[in-house]
């Protein structure tokens, strides 16, 4: 693999990283109501998913899945199903009266944000997708196997997405205190609430 197809790689994993969609709402969303510590485990439980979409795929099991049908569409309904749930309890947060949540969380609710995040990766095939379709194209020799390769491949994406992420949950972390007064959460709440469904919505259209 030449230093020219990692730099393309990088660069494209980048793009496909940061273009907006439900991890960065969630993230949004708790680091609005929890503060930075919810956001940053939220984070990890996403960037778990990735790496366990990538294994996957090494295993064959994204293949199979895709090339199912049943499978790949049980997991889109299920995922769509979930952002639409999300995006439901954001609405109800709006309409309800906001009140300032303290940072202070007990061990329960920690893991809680850590598995919010692995189950809104994990039901996202598109990633399963991007390991298959996207990645492949960068591989020199795509008809053989390449298994250094891939690891290689995987291992950028996963870079990428975990400076991203924890970026992103670091930085919305920070605001905390502006997105948690009552009328902003209100806004926040209801345009995310909004973007979810609307997500949630797309999702089952195109299964």
């Amino acid at each position: 693999m030449t230093t020219a197809t990692v730099l393309t790689f990088t660069s494209a994993a980048v793009l496909i990283v940061i273009v907006p969609g439900p991890d960065q709402a969630l993230l949004l969303q708790i680091s609005a109501a929890a503060g930075r510590p919810a956001a940053m485990r939220t984070a990890g439980g996403i960037l778990l998913g990735i790496v366990l979409w990538g294994l996957a795929s090494v295993l064959g099991l994204s293949a199979a899945m895709a090339g199912g049908g049943v499978a790949f569409r049980v997991i889109s309904v299920a995922g769509a199903a979930y952002l639409i749930w999300l995006g439901v309890q954001a609405l109800r947060s709006a309409r309800s009266a906001a009140v300032v949540i303290s940072e202070q969380h007990d061990v329960h609710r920690n893991r809680a944000f850590f598995g919010r995040g692995l189950l809104t990766n994990l039901l996202n095939p598109k990633i399963g997708l991007f390991y298959l379709s996207i990645l492949p194209e960068f591989l020199p020799h795509p008809s053989t196997p390449a298994i250094g390769d891939e690891m290689v491949l995987y291992a950028i994406y996963v870079t990428v997405s975990a400076l991203w992420l924890l970026g992103f949950a670091f930085a919305a972390g920070s605001l905390h205190p502006v997105l948690n007064r009552p009328r902003v959460r209100r806004s926040l709440d209801s345009v995310l609430g909004v973007v979810l469904v609307g997500l949630g919505v797309t999702v089952l259209l195109g299964t």
